[in-house]
């Protein structure tokens, strides 16, 4: 599983670093798919009702349809395909690394044996912290959406891992409705902005000469 969780960190980290919609949606259907692949190797038991669900949760919800749904309206909205998930400059990218580090070494303290539980907090916190990170420093309303969806994918990687505190079935059954309205809620927002509008922060306006 090791191998899995790097994948999941990289597929994290590119698209902060490539300034395209696309790469954020692509993303973020990889983060739901190695998600689901993680659940698959970590559960050697037959497959349960609360396992189906958390599968469709975390491939089809997650790795398919909150993306397609999202990218169905980028595509008709935004010509150019640009979109800074974070700001392009090398401070962001030095505190993108320094958050990686800081989740490494929380892991190592929280969980000292080494081993997939410690690899699985550390990546499950890299991704809350940079998760934060998009929501703090854009204001922009994709890029806002795109760290909520980054958010949700890393609490749903640390609920992987507390598989000795499985929730009942109707509690998670009503978490994923509720992550469905949001993103439903998400592409109705965005198709109600203009052209541009959506991959722009809301006050984004030409500056003015300065005297």
């Amino acid at each position: 599983m090791s191998t899995l969780l790097v994948a999941l960190l990289g597929v994290m980290l590119l698209p902060l670093f490539l300034s395209s919609w696309r790469m954020s949606l692509f993303g973020l259907s990889c983060q739901g798919l190695l998600l689901g692949w993680i659940a698959v190797e970590s559960h050697t038991e037959a497959p349960t009702a609360e396992g189906w669900l958390t599968l469709f949760d975390l491939v089809v919800v997650r790795g398919l349809v909150a993306p397609g749904l999202l990218f169905a309206v980028m595509r008709a909205r935004d010509g150019d395909g640009r979109n800074d998930v974070i700001p392009p400059n090398l401070l962001s990218w030095t505190l993108v690394g320094t958050l990686v580090m800081a989740a490494f070494s929380f892991a190592d303290n929280l969980v000292p044996e080494a081993g997939d539980a410690q690899q699985l907090v550390a990546v499950a916190t890299a991704g809350v912290l940079l998760g934060l990170f998009v929501l703090s420093s854009q204001s922009g309303t994709f890029s806002q959406m795109i760290g909520a969806l980054r958010f949700e994918n890393a609490i749903a990687l640390l609920e992987l891992g507390a598989r000795g505190h499985a929730q009942p079935l109707p509690v998670r059954a009503g978490l994923l409705v509720v992550f469905l309205v949001t993103v439903g809620f998400f592409r109705w927002y965005l198709e109600l902005l203009g052209p541009s509008a959506a991959a722009r922060a809301p006050d984004d306006t030409p500056e003015a000469p300065t005297l």
